[in-house]
């Protein structure tokens, strides 16, 4: 996988920690071990640690992966550095490993001793890797060869001071790539994501902020674009459905998806009354006429 560099921003202590690491971690070629929940950024943190590195981020995931495509994946890791080339290895969910992919991870780490200057290695694990070991399910060799520097990585609700920071910067991202002209969040959309709990850190942060900015209205992201999302299944669901079996990713097609589901849930709100609904789009009846005939909604 080619190098692809992320920013990582937030003003806790622990993102204040991490850019303070960064240089030290991607100046040596000590293992690091990332430990924290699901969706808390801990990608993100390879990411980052790898843009100040050269060569290509290599990631393999040990629960999206068959046994034998790990093995495999291992495999191909340690042909690459055998011809020279310098990579990042990421490998997350390291605690779902099997003892066959760990026994074939560590004699990848084995073969290639002679050219570790070649080898970055960064692990990331929902479990502490060494409770695992005195559980007897994890290979105590292995943990002592990915364990140089290992970060507890807080979830997002331990961390408040970082949700608005990342959310403004990936709406800044997204503005950037679409060239919409959003700026920023008002008062109370970033109350709002300050008050959500964010079970699923911040990947729900920042599709929660995606999802907002495919609805709102350039340049301030309000509230009420963020309102009718935060806990509401529907749209989640509407997110993973775009796109899947090798669709259309378009952002076209995701504008369109939004504004259908957000339509309907205001007619519906509103017992299917155009004029009412329309009102509470701030648009023209007419308008929502056109806008339910182009995206093919009818009553149900």
């Amino acid at each position: 996988m080619e190098k692809k560099v992320t920013p990582f921003a937030g003003q806790s202590s622990f993102a204040k920690e991490i850019s303070t690491l960064v240089q030290t971690l991607s100046g040596n070629n000590a293992s690091v071990l990332l430990i924290g929940e699901k969706g808390t950024g801990r990608r993100l943190i390879a990411q980052h640690i790898h843009s100040h590195c050269d060569g290509y981020f290599f990631e393999i995931n040990c629960r999206s992966f068959t046994e034998a495509q790990v093995i495999d994946s291992f495999e191909n890791a340690g042909r690459m550095i055998s011809y020279g080339q310098r990579i990042t290895l990421f490998v997350s969910f390291t605690d779902a490993l099997s003892m066959a992919m760990q026994t074939a991870f560590l004699e990848m780490i084995k073969k290639t001793a002679e050219k570790n200057l070649n080898l970055k290695i960064i692990c990331a694990a929902e479990r502490p890797l060494e409770a695992l070991v005195s559980a007897g399910v994890f290979l105590s060799e292995l943990y002592a060869r990915l364990s140089t520097v290992v970060l507890n990585v807080p979830p997002l609700r331990q961390r408040k001071e970082d949700i608005i920071p990342i959310a403004q910067a990936y709406l800044l991202r997204f503005s950037r790539k679409s060239g919409l002209g959003f700026t920023e969040f008002s008062e109370g959309a970033k109350a709002a994501l300050l008050n959500s709990f964010w079970q699923g850190n911040a990947d729900e942060l920042i599709n929660a902020v995606q999802r907002a900015f495919i609805v709102g209205k350039p340049p301030v992201i309000s509230e009420s674009d963020l309102g009718f999302m935060l806990g509401n299944p529907a749209v989640g669901e509407t997110v993973e459905a775009i796109g899947k079996d090798g669709g259309d990713k378009s952002l076209k097609t995701a504008i369109d998806a939004f504004k259908r589901e957000y339509i309907i849930r205001i007619l519906s709100e509103n017992g299917w009354n155009q004029t009412k609904a329309a009102a509470v789009l701030g648009i023209q009846r007419t308008y929502v006429i056109r806008l339910m005939n182009e995206l093919h909604i009818d009553r149900k």
